[in-house]
């Protein structure tokens, strides 16, 4: 299920929880979109320092992820991580913030409903953030971000995951 945060109650949600035997998959983390703002700043060549996330972006996406973990039969892709904070690879604060989203996902739904995603395959490093960035990792770095971001786990939800 591709949706905008704000879709995610009132919408998703209501319908979602009238076919409790039916399975979703909320795509890209439920969506939170930019939530450091644009990667680049408006001259197209110097990174957008800000590290301090929008508040109501965030606090939008959590109601709606929050009310979407209450259905058992909602899943959670953990992909396309630049739509979130484009261009995310470039600074170890923004890697950081990312990895704290990633974990508040499998905090919320569970490690049994939460899955590794990529479109590596579609659109190589683009596909990371959906255009909004012109870098993105590669293939083993993303694998190897989304180990760091399971440090600390067990093997059981890292197999799962």
């Amino acid at each position: 299920l591709q949706c905008a945060p704000i879709q995610l109650v009132e919408s998703a949600c209501a319908l979602f929880a009238k076919y409790p035997k039916l399975k979703v998959c909320l795509d890209h983390m439920g969506k939170p979109r930019k939530v450091l703002g644009d990667d680049l700043l408006e001259d197209g060549i110097a990174v957008n320092p800000n590290v301090v996330p929008n508040s109501e972006e965030l606090q939008q996406w959590r109601r709606g992820m929050k009310a979407m973990s209450q259905l058992p039969n909602v899943y959670v892709k953990l992909s396309m991580m630049g739509y979130a904070i484009p261009g995310w690879k470039r600074t170890l604060p923004r890697k950081s913030l990312l990895k704290s989203l990633v974990r508040e996902v499998v905090s919320m739904f569970g490690a049994e409903r939460c899955m590794v995603a990529w479109n590596w395959h579609v659109n190589d490093a683009i596909s990371d953030g959906d255009g909004n960035s012109n870098v993105g990792p590669n293939a083993v770095e993303l694998l190897e971000y989304f180990c760091w971001c399971f440090e600390g786990y067990g093997e059981w939800e890292r197999e799962r995951l």
